[in-house]
This record gives structure tokens, sequence and C-alpha cells, in this order.
């Protein structure tokens, strides 16, 4: 079959949340500072925090071990309460709701119940394969949860596509060998993702393939498929 600039062959996508499907930044920062005042003073989440890592890890670095899991639980009684200010980003709601049931999962470094409250707070489906830093040993950039969020779909990582928009979340998805990371947003630029679209706007897909030609592209493909893949894994990739 002749390829189709834009169209690419998958069977399931696996998504981020934060950044991806909502934009969580401003509660995010309410959270972690007004939490950071009792347990980390000085940490300011506009300047310090890292995108995409479970916040486990980055309370590891700034609490000591004594009172890790009080300050864990802390941040996430922050993250619920600020829930509600979390808003769904464009094209998400049209998107999630217009794919397969079982062809798509979110691949998350929260929490299942801020994950859980965030999507409910952008009027997002939550679906039931979940993948959150509680189902994983080692979180983003590790290749773990997109491994897991693979195998919960019962789809080879290399039929997958994944919407990132953090570069731990593109090197975790290129290390668990995903067909295709596809960055979203101006942040998204500052990752190895093979494309970079400004949002989930106009993207369609099927079952069977993924079709990008509707969304607004900040950064083609060009050569980084053409580098990362053989000539076998191209042709099975795009159809």
């Amino acid at each position: 079959m002749t390829p189709v600039p834009g169209v690419y062959g998958a069977q399931g996508l696996l998504f981020d949340c934060d950044g991806v499907l909502v934009d969580s930044d401003e509660a995010a920062a309410e959270a972690w500072n007004a939490w950071a005042r009792e347990y980390a003073p000085g940490f300011d989440f506009e300047r310090d925090i890292v995108h995409g890592r479970p916040a486990r890890d980055t309370i590891a670095e700034l609490v000591p071990s004594v009172d890790r899991s009080r300050a864990v639980h802390a941040l996430m009684l922050r993250e619920v309460e600020t829930a509600a200010m979390v808003r769904a980003l464009p094209g998400a709601l049209e998107l999630l709701t217009s794919l397969p049931a079982t062809g798509w999962t979110v691949v998350t470094s929260g929490v299942l119940l801020v994950a859980q409250a965030r999507l409910r707070a952008a009027g997002l489906p939550c679906p039931h394969a979940l993948v959150t830093a509680d189902d994983v040993r080692h979180g983003k950039p590790a290749p773990d949860p997109y491994r897991l969020g693979a195998r919960r779909l019962g789809v080879p990582a290399a039929r997958t596509v994944v919407f990132e928009d953090a570069d731990a979340g593109v090197r975790s998805a290129r290390s668990a060998g995903v067909g295709l990371a596809v960055g979203v947003g101006d942040r998204g630029l500052h990752t190895s993702a093979h494309v970079v679209v400004a949002d989930l706007s106009g993207i369609r897909f099927d079952g069977t393939q993924l079709d990008l030609r509707g969304a607004r592209q900040l950064r083609a493909p060009s050569a980084l498929l053409e580098h990362t893949e053989t000539g076998e894994d191209r042709h099975d990739r795009i159809a």
C-alpha cells in the first residue's frame, strides 16, 4: 500500500493526561506551592518542577525519608482539592469520545485519585485501563508505564501511538518501543517526539489508522522517523 503522509497504521492510542488531555498547570502550581510552604520551603513549581515525572520522585529529592509518606499524601490531597481548576485542552473531548472504547487509555505520572479528579473536572471520559504512578515501580522516563499501557490494551507496543507533552514521557514511550511518539503543544517541541502537534484538534482514529492530516503540526515527521525505524518497520506502521 502506498504510504499516505500524515496517516499511520496503529491498533491503540496511549495518552498522557496533564498537558495533553487537560490543562492542569494552574491547578498543579497552586497545589505544589501550597504544599511546599510546609514540606519544601523555597520550592517553586514554575521554576523547579520537572514535567512528566511522578510526584513521588520529586518529593524524594525534597523531603527527608522519615516525612516522605506523609508529604506524598499531603500533596495528593492538595491536587485533588485544586482539580476543579482543570480544563480540557482543545480537541481532547472530541477525539476521546470518537474513539473505539477498547482502543485507547491514559498513561499518567499522576496517582489514580488525582488523575480521576482531573479528568472528571475536565468533563473527559476515564478509561478502565488507566495506568498511573500507582501501577509501576519505575515511572517515566523509564519504559514501564507505556509497556504496561500497551499490555492493558492487548496491543504490541510497536503498534501503539503515544501522545505526550513532556520529555520524560517521550523518553519513556520511545524506550518502551512504541510505534510513534506524538508531541503535544509547545513543551512537545522540546522532546524527541517523532512529530509535534499543537493540540488534539482534527485528529482521527478508526482502530487501525491514525490520521493527523487535520491537526496543526508544529514539527513535521521529517528525518526523525527515517532515522529511528527500519524499512520493514516503516512499511508496517505507515499505511
